[in-house]
């Protein structure tokens, strides 16, 4: 009599791990077609999240849509434009590269060829002038006076230039 229970229980383990780890195959409601769709598709609720990918009621609500438009016969573009339609062009996980979206993927570009170009003339004209801390042969000849009187200034900046 005690081995009913034990073998029971035993059984009852093995299928609650075996839905632990393989789930209930509640994923595979949606076709693959719809799944693929739904990742072209970004959440209208979550920031960068594919309809595929979200778990918000939204998101549910969409990819059963997609499912049912699927089912009806319709083509991806017509169910793609139906989102569209209703939603914008953000709802497009990759939106088209034109009017201001196109402005937006050529400004990186634009200011790094700038950069460039900056740099460029800078060095060319960087190349051909002397660094400032060189000076002509003519003023580095001071007689010792000077060179006396300088290092008393500079050791003495309070009290002056020495008196000769």
């Amino acid at each position: 009599m005690k081995r009913r229970p034990i073998s029971l229980a035993c059984v009852l383990a093995i299928a609650a791990t075996w839905l632990l780890v393989f789930g209930t195959g509640a994923e595979d409601v949606y076709s693959e077609r719809t799944l693929e769709l739904a990742r072209q598709l970004q959440c209208p609720i979550c920031s960068g999240q594919s309809v595929a990918d979200s778990q918000v009621t939204l998101a549910q609500q969409m990819r059963d849509t997609i499912e049912r438009k699927v089912q009806a016969g319709e083509s991806d573009e017509q169910i793609i434009a139906y989102f569209v339609q209703r939603y914008d062009q953000n709802v497009l996980m990759d939106p088209p590269k034109s009017g201001f979206t196109l402005t937006l993927w050529w400004i990186p570009p634009f200011v790094l060829a700038v950069g460039a170009l900056v740099v460029v003339l800078y060095m060319r004209e960087g190349l051909g002038r002397k660094p400032r801390g060189e000076v002509s042969e003519s003023h580095h000849d001071l007689n010792d006076a000077e060179l006396e009187a300088l290092a008393h200034e500079f050791l003495h900046p309070d009290t002056g230039p020495r008196p000769s």
